[in-house]
């Protein structure tokens, strides 16, 4: 299974492909102030497939087993939002993390690119903030790349390089649960042939 040569042109997908495995950082998007961990992988599997499994809701807590502790949808609005609740073990399971954010349906920002949000609603939960964007960008009828970028704000004092390695390992198990659920299995990976 080895991508085309189109595939081979994206630079972000060349990049992920060189490496042999997800990519993952901390950055300040663009058009915001903080730092976010940020991860991205290519997934073996159409848009419509990985954007199912990133809006599955129920199963965020399956990222990290070990640190999550439920996720669960506690409402959808009128414009087809979705409010999950989420608790998160931190400090080796001594503090717990909770807080239900909403997710905005994906919007199509360009053909082929969709992105899906998730802001932390206000007075709901004990973080000082949550913010979390998934963008989905299909490469050809069968391979999506797929980018996570999450802020936390634990409300508790910690520094910010604890933060960061937080972040990105989080955004990366994130992006690994994801590619793994969408192609049915973690063996199947771009990275296996050669571009």
């Amino acid at each position: 299974m080895v991508p085309s040569m189109a595939l081979a042109e994206d630079s972000d997908a060349a990049r992920i492909a060189v490496a042999g495995h997800s990519l993952k950082w901390n950055w300040t998007p663009p058009g915001r102030s903080e730092r976010y961990g940020h991860a991205e992988t290519l997934i073996h599997a159409p848009l419509q497939i990985v954007r199912m499994r990133v809006l599955d809701f129920a199963h965020y807590r399956d990222f990290v087993p070990d640190k999550f502790k439920t996720s669960r949808v506690v409402g959808h609005g009128p414009d087809g939002s979705a409010d999950v609740y989420i608790q998160v073990a931190v400090l080796h399971g001594m503090v717990t993390l909770w807080d239900v954010t909403r997710f905005a349906p994906p919007r199509t920002v360009e053909p082929g690119v969709d992105v899906i949000e998730g802001r932390m609603v206000p007075g709901k939960g004990n973080v000082d903030d949550l913010d979390v964007v998934w963008t989905l960008r299909a490469l050809e009828d069968d391979w999506t790349l797929l980018k996570f970028d999450l802020l936390l704000k634990p409300g508790l004092p910690a520094p910010q390089w604890a933060i960061d390695e937080e972040l990105r390992d989080s955004a990366m198990a994130a992006v690994d649960s994801i590619h793994d659920r969408a192609q049915g299995s973690r063996g199947i990976a771009p990275w296996r042939g050669t571009m």
